[in-house]
């Protein structure tokens, strides 16, 4: 709750630049996670991610506070117009993930002059929605049943544990007068819970090669 007025104040623009940002900026690319789901999960990982994030943005010209691995208005505002500069570019040509493209911005950027490679390590984490969905598509492709809460709740609580441990890194450095940026690592969370149901007592005695095989293939594996 605001206790002053120039609190209340700053509160009702911060929902003012959501409400924008949930009206404008949320769909920069079909099928891709929210940006209030982007900026939700950054507010929710470590700080030590949150501060190389805030780096890269400063060296974009965009941030203009204390590098930190605080979650603030500062850096939010800096995300914002990332996006909106993201979002423009979207209307043009295929543009990066966020991780991505917030890294290119670095090099290109104002402070990043020194052409060393700016490195960005990310974590995304499965939302409650789309970790049920894929938990009971594969339980329901393994075990020909769909998942039970205890189930849910358990296999979201591994697989968050496993993302954490299994960060995206991207490397962005100017050559030859572009941007060339490499992603590494990631976690593929669709192989890791085959893994663990197909692990099972109940998997192992429900597993049909044919149908195995199937579902391999649509989870893009060789």
């Amino acid at each position: 709750m605001a206790r002053t007025a120039e609190e209340a104040k700053a509160q009702a623009e911060a929902t003012a630049r959501a409400r924008t940002v949930g009206a404008e900026q949320n769909a920069t690319v079909a099928g891709e996670e929210t940006f209030t789901l982007f900026a939700k999960a950054l507010s929710q990982s470590s700080p030590t991610i949150r501060a190389k994030i805030a780096q890269q943005l400063k060296d974009a010209g965009i941030y203009r506070g204390k590098v930190s691995g605080e979650f603030n208005n500062r850096f939010y505002d800096a995300l914002i117009e990332a996006e909106k500069r993201r979002a423009e570019l979207a209307t043009v040509i295929d543009v990066p993930d966020r991780y991505d493209f917030i890294a290119s911005l670095a090099v290109e950027g104002e402070g990043g002059g020194d052409g060393g490679p700016s490195v960005t390590e990310s974590l995304t984490l499965l939302t409650d929605d789309k970790a049920k969905a894929l938990i009971d598509a594969v339980i329901q492709d393994q075990l020909g049943r769909k998942a039970n809460a205890a189930e849910v709740a358990r296999y979201t609580k591994l697989v968050r544990k496993a993302q954490k441990a299994s960060p995206t890194v991207t490397t962005a450095q100017k050559v030859g007068g572009r941007t060339k940026v490499t992603t590494t690592g990631g976690f593929d969370a669709g192989q890791y819970l085959l893994d663990q149901v197909s692990g099972t007592n109940e998997g192992k005695a429900n597993k049909v090669l044919g149908f195995y095989e199937t579902f391999m293939r649509a989870l893009g594996a060789d």
